[in-house]
C-alpha cells in the first residue's frame, strides 16, 4: 500500500524540523509500504522580508534540502519550498496535496514539526490502517493529558493522573517518551465522539477525502481542519455511515512545547502586515 506523510515547515521552525527528520529516518527503519513525504518550507514573501533580514531565505533552503536527503533513499520525497501568497499556512497547504495525491495513496499521515513520536509510531499506525476494515476511518495515537478532559479519550492511561491544564501541558518533557516502554500495544475503536488534532501523527483513510470531506482553498491557511472533520465525521456517523476514529493504545506522542526551538526568530523580519 501507499501512504503519504506531510508537514508545514516554518524558517524559524527548521531545528524542530531537524528532530522531526531524525525521527522520521528511525521509524522508516520498520516500514515496508510505499511512502511519499511532502516537506513543505513555507519562505513566503508575504510574510518575511527577507531583503531585510539577517539571515537569507537560502540559510534556510539549504539546510532544508541537506536535512532531506537524511530519508531519501527510503521514501519517496517530493519538498516543496514556497516563497508565494497561495500557500500560508498549515491548512491551505493541505489543500494543496490532497488535491494532489488523494487518487494516488491509500492514507495520509500528518506531523506537525514540533512533534515527539516513538520508533514504531508510523509502523503501528500503518499496520493498524491494513487491519481494519472500515473504508472510511481515522487512526490516532494517544497523547498525554492535554488542558481540558475533553481529550482524554485519547490520553494514555499512566499520564491520566496528571492534571489537565495549560501548564503541565506546556512543560511536558516530551523526550521522556523515549524511555523503555513495556505497554502492550493494541488497536481500540473510540466509542466517543471524535476527537482529533490534525497534525498530531493522525492517519486518515484517502477515501474520507475521496468520497467525504473537501479542502477548499476559500477556508483559510490554518485553523479549521481538525475541528472541521471532527464535527463533519460525527454528523455522517449521526446519519448511519459507516466511519470510526481508533485508537493505537501503548504508542504515545506530543508536541514538544518544552524544548521547542525557535532561536531564528530575532534574525528574520517580518513584514507590517
Amino acid at each position: 500500500m501507499k501512504y503519504h506523510i506531510s508537514i508545514h515547515i516554518s524558517p524559524y521552525e527548521i531545528d524542530n524540523y531537524q528532530t522531526f527528520i531524525h525521527q522520521l529516518r528511525r521509524n522508516l527503519n520498520y516500514v515496508e509500504d510505499d511512502i511519499i513525504f511532502t516537506p513543505y518550507l513555507n519562505l513566503s514573501n508575504y510574510f518575511y522580508n527577507w531583503d531585510n533580514s539577517a539571515l537569507s531565505s537560502q540559510f534556510f533552503i539549504n539546510k532544508f534540502n541537506t536535512l532531506n536527503k537524511i530519508v531519501e533513499d527510503y521514501c519517496e520525497v517530493d519538498s516543496i519550498v514556497n516563497y508565494e501568497e497561495k500557500i500560508l499556512g498549515a491548512f491551505s497547504y493541505k489543500t494543496l496535496f490532497l488535491n494532489k495525491y488523494k487518487d494516488k495513496v491509500d492514507a495520509f499521515i500528518w506531523f506537525d514539526s514540533d512533534m515527539i513520536f516513538p520508533d514504531n509510531t508510523l509502523s503501528c499506525l500503518i499496520s493498524s490502517h491494513q487491519s481494519v476494515h472500515t473504508k472510511h476511518c481515522i487512526i490516532s495515537p494517544q497523547i498525554v493529558r492535554l488542558w481540558d478532559d475533553t481529550w482524554d479519550v485519547l490520553v494514555n492511561e499512566k499520564y491520566m493522573d496528571t492534571p489537565a491544564s495549560h501548564d503541565n501541558y506546556f512543560g511536558f518533557d516530551g523526550y521522556s517518551l523515549y524511555k523503555r516502554n513495556d505497554e502492550d500495544v493494541f488497536l481500540d475503536t473510540n466509542k466517543q465522539k471524535f476527537k482529533f488534532a490534525s497534525g498530531w501523527c493522525n492517519l486518515i483513510s484517502a477515501n474520507l477525502f475521496r468520497d467525504l470531506i473537501d479542502f477548499t482553498y476559500d477556508l483559510g491557511h490554518y485553523g479549521p481542519d481538525d475541528t472541521f472533520i471532527m464535527c463533519l465525521l460525527d454528523y455522517y456517523k449521526h446519519i448511519g455511515k459507516d466511519i470510526n476514529q481508533y485508537i493505537v493504545r501503548g504508542v504515545v506522542v506530543t508536541e514538544n512545547y518544552k524544548h521547542n526551538l525557535n532561536q531564528y526568530k530575532d534574525y528574520i523580519t517580518k513584514n507590517d502586515n
